[in-house]
């Protein structure tokens, strides 16, 4: 008789706590925003023909630190690491770019974001060739419940690397 009523109790409180979490609200688009963002990843390489406007900006000059750390185990290798020396904010003017971008063109004074080392050594009035991703990020978090939609939609060249080291200084041949 016992067994029967440690049974019964137990089914209840499995039964109890079933109907529980299936009661609980979302506190997170549950994966939704996981889901759509991958059409928002750009594959293509973007090759631009820049002009330097002014000094480079590392993550020293802008009060960033760095960090940096390799690891290696059975499974495979990864590198995890936040701005360091070298990395920075150049700004540059567009003389052309390969395949086009609906927010940038020719022409136009952008930021970028450089992870390339060489960059920093690079002083106004020169020109030089970039390789940079198209990076998706949203502008913000998710609330609770709320739905990932077009107004979170950022986009910024970022991981630009120069394609050879040439440079050339404006109005040279």
């Amino acid at each position: 008789m016992n067994y029967k009523k440690l049974l019964i109790i137990i089914l209840c409180l499995v039964i109890f706590a079933i109907v529980f979490s299936a009661c609980s609200t979302r506190t997170s688009d549950s994966g939704y925003s996981l889901k759509t963002v991958g059409n928002r990843i750009d594959s293509n390489i973007y090759v631009l023909n820049v002009t330097m406007l002014d000094d480079p900006h590392s993550n020293k000059n802008i009060g960033g630190e760095g960090v940096a750390r390799q690891y290696s185990d059975i499974y495979g290798f990864g590198n995890s690491r936040i701005w360091q020396d070298g990395k920075g904010l150049v700004s540059v003017h567009v003389n052309s770019i390969s395949p086009s971008l609906n927010y940038i063109s020719a022409g136009m004074d952008i930021v970028l974001k450089t992870t390339d080392l060489k960059i920093m050594a690079i002083a106004p009035g020169y020109s030089f060739e970039v390789r940079c991703r198209n990076d998706y990020e949203p502008v913000a978090s998710l609330q609770n419940n709320e739905i990932s939609s077009e107004k979170y939609d950022t986009y910024e060249l970022d991981y630009c690397r120069m394609t050879n080291p040439k440079i050339i200084l404006t109005g040279e041949n």
